[in-house]
Formats: C-alpha cells, structure tokens, sequence
C-alpha cells in the first residue's frame, strides 16, 4: 500500500524530494502529477511512498531540507 509522505505545490519541490528519496532507494512518484500541470493553482502534488518507507522517507525529507537551508544560509554569508 502506497501512502502520502508530503504535498508539494508546484513542480520543481516534488521533482527534488523524488530525486532525493530515490538517490536513497526508495521507491516513490508523484500522484497527481499531470492533473497538477494542467490545473496550475487549483491541484497539489502528492510525494508517495511504500507504507513501510514512510518513516524512513519523512526522515530524508526532513534532512534534506535542513541541509539546503544550511547550504543557502552558506551562500549568503559568503
């Protein structure tokens, strides 16, 4: 069974979190995907990912967007 693990509004978040989750070997897509493209406001893109993974995912998720604050935090200082 395959379950919500974020909602993202617009392409380019739910592209990364993807990209990053997979780099860890996890299964995941994008529900909605084509709908959110053609309903651009209106729709939302679902991360999702294997009920057993859940915990795991929200784990890298959670990660992964400190250390791009970090990285961003860096840029500007310099």
């Amino acid at each position: 069974m395959l379950v919500r693990v974020a909602t993202y509004y617009n392409q380019f978040d739910a592209e990364l979190a993807k990209i990053k989750l997979e780099e860890k070997q996890l299964f995941c897509f994008i529900k909605n995907e084509h709908l959110a493209q053609l309903q651009f406001g209106i729709a939302h893109f679902e991360l999702m990912v294997k009920e057993e993974d859940k915990d795991l995912a929200q784990y890298y998720l959670e990660n992964i967007a400190d250390n791009l604050d970090t990285s961003m935090q860096e840029l500007n200082e310099e």
